[in-house]
């Protein structure tokens, strides 16, 4: 016996009505040879039991209509056997229909031909008879109450209604037993129409969650196999392509593509083509529309049509027909041919970052196949977050590429040397400032240690420095700039400025070190000293002699001049005091520059010694009729300097102060705390300061013009350059700043720990 397909569905009728309907019709047909069979037997009993009793030709043509009737039905039975895939299950019901009625006709009209008259006996037979005959029928035919009850009530009504219009005592017996058959039938067919709905839709449920298995299994399978292309090939598109065609016999699709969807510089989302595909993977029109018509780059920047609906959707869109549809261009020539579409967009989040395009379905597209392909759709979108992750990362690694040789570049070009270190002490970089200065090549020194560069002692004690550093964190030479002395390649010591910084690369940290190599500086320094030094012999000795030569005129032979004269001895004096003072200055610079030996370094109250310092400089204030009031944010802060060094700095720029404010101003001096450092500053009046006075003050205490302001002081500045010298020897610092009406010098030192 043949099954009918589960997916072959009557037009127009739901699939519930359908199942249901089709499963009737395989009850009935089923039990349709037994029935004939049945009745073939009780007709034999009831023409032989009643051959003697009526006329044989009633029987005879009894039997012909009977006869008749079952053979059309067995006729229908073979028809159906063999051509049921050819008409509905609707069309075989009512055939049958047709055929039980005929037959429950054929059984009624015993009443009229096989009836005996004043023969109780035998119509209790044929009673009986009909009744067995009705009885089976409500086995075999309770499928469908219309067969059922149709049959009841052609074969027995008749009887029922001849034995009423006897008036016997079996009339009224007979009449209940028909309509007791005629309940019975339709209880018994409701009710095994009930059962065989209940088994239907649990055999439905069944069905479906075998078939939703099976899918999701076959899913597995195609992801499981395009994973294992990529980590295999560790090739993207290669896991895409099979992806897809493997998909597509899933879907029942004849062609497909993924697309990858982007943003130009402009925030339009764009596609651009990855795979495409089709059930015959050697599709020949497939592989020339893509060699000669697929767009520059596979991209599809156009928002006006199917594409760009799906683009700028966040649902799936169907085109249950292409060529009609309003949204879908014509396609290009050499494209396949394509009846129906369904395009899924796939998201990272809320980002569209894919899309799925399927066509030529035989069965229409609907919103939920993109349900059903969630799976899919995540692999996808895994797939194309890895690419554009792989992309963004090639891109990086240009960028730092191309970073990294500019800074080396830069670092080349460099004038001071610059070398790092790991936390051994192995050279990791040399750049080529460096390599002048040593003497070597850069592939000749990295990997060795840094104590290459370096004579005994700190050699061979370089590597405690650094033991200790890492263990401590002290920071003794992190940050300072010192003078050390280097070796060359050829064994020759050198002088040079080393400044050493920190940085941290993978948590291990790395040291950087510039060095300047100053033994030019170092040779100019010692040709300045040494003509310091002639100097303040050859010319401060004679220049003492002559200043006090000029006093003593001034003193003795003052009335016996002529005014004339006397002006010239005033400014003769006045200007041997200035030269004097000036050597005294410059052999300060020069004990100052040499190192900070001669610092003698404590921990002191800074309020204190600003009021010392303004105490001794009162009288000065006095002469320029100006005087210093001291603020103070706090009693208690310490600074770690030289006690001397700083009467002598600050004093300079007390000094200052007075000598470049109006008479009759008020200095103000602000002692505070910030950021764990003591600021002191003087603020005063610079009124009397010329605009080009301002601009040398400024320039005096700026460290990018440092070394060239060194060679432009005027007589006056000396002063205030000692200071700044003293200041930052002290580790401290020093800045000046013009405002509109007034100037200030700002100091600032480390905030020492209170001893106090």
């Amino acid at each position: 016996m043949q099954e009918l397909p589960q997916h072959h569905f009557a037009q127009n009728e739901p699939a519930n009505e359908w199942t249901l309907t089709q499963e009737q019709v395989n009850s009935l047909y089923h039990s349709l040879p037994v029935s004939l069979l049945s009745s073939i037997v009780i007709a034999l009993i009831l023409s032989l039991s009643h051959w003697k009793i009526i006329g044989q030709a009633e029987i005879i043509l009894w039997n012909l209509l009977l006869g008749g009737t079952l053979l059309a039905r067995l006729t229908l039975w073979i028809f159906w056997q063999n051509t049921w895939q050819l008409y509905s299950a609707r069309f075989w019901l009512w055939c049958f229909r047709i055929g039980v009625w005929f037959t429950g006709a054929a059984w009624g009209t015993t009443a009229l031909l096989l009836f005996a008259d004043d023969n109780a006996i035998y119509q209790a037979l044929l009673a009986f008879s009909l009744a067995g005959v009705a009885a089976g029928s409500m086995t075999s035919l309770n499928a469908d109450k219309y067969s059922s009850l149709g049959f009841v009530i052609l074969a027995i009504s008749p009887l029922s209604v001849f034995i009423f219009l006897e008036e016997g005592p079996t009339a009224i017996a007979m009449s209940s037993m028909t309509l007791l058959f005629i309940f019975f039938v339709i209880a018994s067919s409701t009710r095994t129409r009930r059962n065989m709905e209940e088994q239907i839709q649990k055999n439905q449920h069944l069905l479906q969650l075998t078939t939703e298995l099976n899918y999701k299994q076959q899913l597995e399978k195609i992801i499981n196999n395009a994973q294992s292309i990529f980590i295999s090939e560790n090739d993207i598109k290669s896991a895409l392509q099979n992806l897809l065609w493997e998909t597509l016999p899933a879907c029942d699709s004849e062609l497909g593509f993924i697309g990858l969807v982007a943003q130009d510089s402009n925030g339009k989302p764009f596609m651009r083509a990855l795979v495409f595909g089709s059930t015959q993977k050697d599709n020949r029109s497939l592989d020339s529309f893509r060699k000669t018509h697929l767009p520059e780059n596979g991209e599809y920047r156009n928002l006006n049509n199917l594409f760009g609906t799906i683009m700028q959707s966040d649902r799936p869109i169907i085109s249950a027909n292409l060529a009609r549809d309003m949204r879908a261009g014509p396609l290009p020539e050499g494209h396949p041919k394509i009846s129906n579409f369904i395009g899924i967009p796939i998201f990272s989040g809320r980002e569209q970052i894919a899309i799925l395009g399927l066509a030529n379905s035989p069965n229409a597209y609907h919103t939920d196949d993109a349900t059903k392909l969630e799976p899919i759709l995540k692999t996808i979108a895994q797939f194309v977050q890895t690419m554009n992750h792989e992309q963004r990362h090639a891109q990086d690694r240009a960028a730092l590429e191309a970073s990294t040789q500019h800074t080396q570049t830069i670092l080349n070009d460099i004038a001071d040397g610059i070398i790092t270190i790991d936390k051994r002490g192995l050279i990791q970089s040399f750049n080529h400032a460096a390599e002048t200065i040593f003497g070597y090549r850069a592939r000749q020194i990295v990997g060795k240690n840094i104590n290459e560069l370096m004579p005994e002692p700190y050699k061979s004690m370089h590597e405690e420095y650094i033991r200790s550093h890492l263990l401590t964190g002290k920071k003794n030479v992190l940050g300072i700039g010192r003078e050390v002395i280097g070796v060359r390649r050829n064994g020759n010591q050198f002088p040079m400025d080393l400044m050493v910084s920190r940085v941290f690369q993978n948590g291990d940290p790395v040291f950087i070190g510039i060095v300047r190599d100053i033994t030019d500086k170092k040779h100019a320094d010692e040709l300045r000293n040494q003509f310091i030094n002639s100097a303040s012999k050859e010319i401060l000795g004679p220049l003492n002699l002559i200043g006090e030569a000029i006093l003593r005129l001034k003193n003795k032979e003052q009335k016996n001049l002529p005014d004339s004269i006397k002006h010239v001895v005033d400014i003769a004096h006045t200007n041997s005091l200035r030269l004097q003072q000036l050597m005294h200055d410059l052999i300060e610079i020069q004990n100052i520059s040499k190192d900070d030996t001669s610092f003698r370094f404590e921990t002191s109250l800074a309020l204190p010694l600003v009021e010392e310092v303004v105490r001794r400089n009162k009288t000065f204030g006095d002469i320029y009729q100006n005087k210093a009031t001291i603020n103070t944010s706090a009693d208690d802060l310490t600074i770690h300097i030289d006690v001397t060094r700083f009467y002598q700095a600050f004093a300079q720029l007390l000094q200052y102060a007075f000598k470049n404010s109006p008479p009759n101003t008020e200095l103000s001096i602000r002692i505070n705390e910030e950021r764990s450092r003591v600021n002191i500053s003087i603020h005063f009046n610079n009124r009397s300061l010329s605009e080009e006075q301002r601009k040398s003050l400024c320039e005096h205490f700026s460290s990018a013009a440092e070394s060239n302001n060194r060679d432009k002081i005027e007589l006056g500045d000396l002063g205030i350059v000692i200071a700044k010298e003293i200041i930052e020897k002290m580790h401290g610092k020093v800045h000046s700043e013009n405002k509109e009406d007034f100037c200030y010098f700002q100091i600032d030192f480390p905030r020492a720990v209170n001893q106090f």
